[in-house]
């Protein structure tokens, strides 16, 4: 197997799937590689495969340069042009700016295709529908979305309130980071509610987003469990998906819904109540100049 380089960037999730696929298209043939198989080698989930690369189609593309083959001879596809990747990238980008401009319903392909500045036909070429293409820019979201920050190595020598203290600051960062961060992203949150309305399959990007903040979360939790400062009664798994959501819910309402609210206010609830819930104890919650 030729391995390929991994762009700057690239989660160690991100890099184990551009591998594992690699590696079972080239051994197992596209037809016979399976996407549950692929996601179970690479030690992921599958919803984390399609935030990753949205179809086994695209895994394809991505991974071996190439369109897939149109029967499974053992035969690699055309490649694709430096040309033809750049049209490809033209058309996502077009596409979300028709997303963010109009409803996911309001939206042609036609308009994606003059908005990109090529045919109708050429779009067909890359995208087999409009929810193929969205399916494209919806994974450009996942990447670009704000995650909470993985949890710095620990140092023993500290004491624990001083650990208590660091943790409640990281946490706050993180709130922030991703508060900030979203702002970016409300409207396309909100066509990916539209989008599902018809077409529930997109269900598992949505929930890769999710996901992708909760290990993050979890790993911070085993770690501090480990450390000795948070409730050790607590569950890991489920209570990083319990501070992820609250997260990501309370940031929707007042950045995509638009319901009024306060920055700091709103940051400072979300990490108390964090911090509350974990049983992390410190003196102070930590605010925007610590």
């Amino acid at each position: 197997m030729t391995g390929r380089t991994v762009p700057r960037g690239r989660t160690r999730q991100q890099a184990a799937l551009d591998r594992v696929a690699e590696e079972l298209f080239r051994t197992r043939g596209y037809t016979d590689t399976h996407i549950a198989n692929l996601a179970r080698e690479a030690g992921v989930s599958v919803s984390t495969f399609y935030a990753h690369f949205g179809s086994k189609e695209q895994a394809y593309r991505e991974v071996m340069g190439a369109e897939p083959p149109a029967q499974d001879d053992g035969e690699a596809g055309k490649a694709l042009s430096a040309r033809a990747r750049r049209t490809r990238a033209s058309l996502v980008t077009a596409a979300r700016t028709c997303f963010e401009r109009e409803s996911y319903h309001h939206v042609r392909v036609s308009d994606i295709a003059e908005q990109a500045g090529t045919a109708v036909g050429s779009f067909y070429t890359y995208f087999s529908s409009k929810q193929d293409v969205f399916t494209a820019v919806m994974r450009e979201m996942i990447a670009d979305l704000p995650q909470v920050p993985d949890p710095p190595a620990d140092r023993p020598r500290v004491s624990p309130q001083a650990r208590r203290e660091h943790a409640a600051g990281r946490i706050r960062q993180a709130i922030a980071h991703y508060f900030d961060g979203h702002k970016q992203f409300a409207t396309l949150t909100m066509r990916a509610d539209e989008a599902m309305s018809v077409h529930p399959e997109l269900m598992p990007l949505r929930l890769a987003a999710h996901q992708a903040s909760a290990e993050r979360i979890t790993r911070s939790l085993r770690r501090w469990q480990e450390a000795g400062i948070v409730d050790p009664r607590l569950d890991p798994g489920h209570a990083g998906d319990a501070l992820a959501a609250m997260v990501g819910h309370a940031t929707r309402v007042w950045l995509t819904y638009g319901q009024e609210h306060d920055r700091s206010t709103a940051i400072d609830t979300l990490t108390r109540l964090w911090i509350n819930g974990i049983g992390l104890t410190v003196d102070r919650t930590p605010d925007e100049h610590t």
